[in-house]
């Protein structure tokens, strides 16, 4: 309303009147609806990000607009922005609480003084960290390589939460890296306990009795993770790598308890049953025969060389003769010739024996044979 409108002076003092009214009455207005929705502890921050109802991004934004709406009961110290990004809050939720925390400290020290004496509300205590904390900093210090944290974090993790089998396969791994093997293969038997299927817990427990030199238990964890899970590679590797050890191993036993034996001389009288004589030459022969040069591989052009094996009696006779190479068209004419030629005796001393060698013949144009 504008006083413009009231031509004397005591109708625009009216008009100031009913507008300071009407400013007061919107002041309130908004100050009643504000006190309807109380503002938010730290608690229900802690709890809504633990929420697994939606997403962890979806859970940040509504409580980012809810710490903008409605404001926060604590300050923001260090320690307590520490936790809730340990939580799960982001950069964003952060912020908007921390804009918050600085109003609720400045509305606090302006209260009307008509207004009755309000208590002032408590900050809320953090619950305590939970199993799920100790497993998720346990993880991250097992990545930096601080496997003594991690180990103190999920001996945390166990006491809270003594049947999640991962706790101890977890605590394993790190025992394992500190060079505990013991203490890692108590942990991945208890792990199997508690969930006896999981097949990398036998691998892990594999290597670990590996490690304290008992490769006799780690070859029966890696044939029970394969069993559980012909897929596991690592299982599978690990498996044949220790059978291939332990039957070299056996091997090298067995020849070291096996006597040498020495090889008996052969009597100086006994005469072989045959000797071989090797190539054949003219001054071996008696009637070397030379063989018909193929008319067909003549035509063909066809030369070369057949070796024929044979096979001679004591009187130095060709009992048998087979091409040993050469080209088709010339085997025969070869085998033919060597069964007709004949040799001197092969002699042992003084004893005729039978003998084998074999005749080279080579096929030319020019020579005809």
């Amino acid at each position: 309303m504008n006083a413009q409108f009231f031509p004397n002076q005591r109708f625009r003092r009216l008009a100031s009147i009913l507008m300071a009214a009407a400013a007061i009455s919107v002041f309130v207005f908004f100050q009643s609806a504000a006190a309807q929705q109380p503002q938010l502890s730290l608690a229900d921050f802690l709890i809504g990000l633990r929420s697994k109802k939606v997403t962890l991004p979806e859970r940040n934004k509504l409580l980012t607009d809810a710490a903008k709406a409605r404001g926060v009961t604590f300050e923001l110290t260090p320690e307590i922005e520490k936790e809730l990004e340990n939580t799960g809050a982001d950069k964003d939720l952060i912020a908007a609480i921390r804009s918050k925390a600085t109003v609720v400290k400045i509305a606090a020290t302006v209260p009307p003084k008509t207004e009755p004496k309000v208590d002032p509300v408590p900050v809320s205590t953090p619950p305590p960290p939970d199993h799920a904390f100790y497993q998720k900093r346990a993880g991250s210090f097992m990545t930096k390589g601080d496997f003594d944290s991690a180990v103190a974090d999920l001996n945390k993790a166990i006491e809270l939460s003594p049947s999640d089998a991962s706790d101890f396969t977890s605590r394993g791994l790190a025992y394992y890296n500190k060079k505990s093997y013991d203490l890692a293969i108590a942990d991945y038997s208890k792990a199997i306990e508690l969930k006896p299927s999981e097949s990398m817990t036998y691998v892990n427990r594999g290597f670990a009795y590996e490690k304290s030199g008992d490769s006799e238990k780690a070859l029966v964890d890696f044939q029970k993770a394969f069993d559980l899970d012909a897929k596991n590679e690592s299982a599978s590797l690990n498996l044949k790598r220790l059978k291939d050890e332990k039957a070299a191993r056996l091997a090298k036993e067995q020849a070291a308890q096996k006597p040498v034996e020495t090889p008996k001389p052969a009597p100086v009288d006994a005469v072989p049953s045959e000797i071989a004589l090797g190539q054949l030459s003219l001054a071996q022969a008696t009637k070397m025969v030379m063989p018909v040069y193929p008319d067909m591989a003549r035509k063909a052009n066809i030369e070369g060389k057949v070796a024929v094996d044979v096979t001679i009696d004591t009187e130095g006779n060709v009992t048998a003769a087979k091409a040993q190479n050469g080209h088709p068209f010339l085997r025969q004419a070869a085998e033919e010739a060597a069964k007709r030629s004949k040799f001197k005796p092969a002699m042992f001393g003084s004893v005729a024996v039978k003998a084998t060698g074999f005749i080279v013949y080579n096929f030319t144009r020019n020579n005809g044979q």
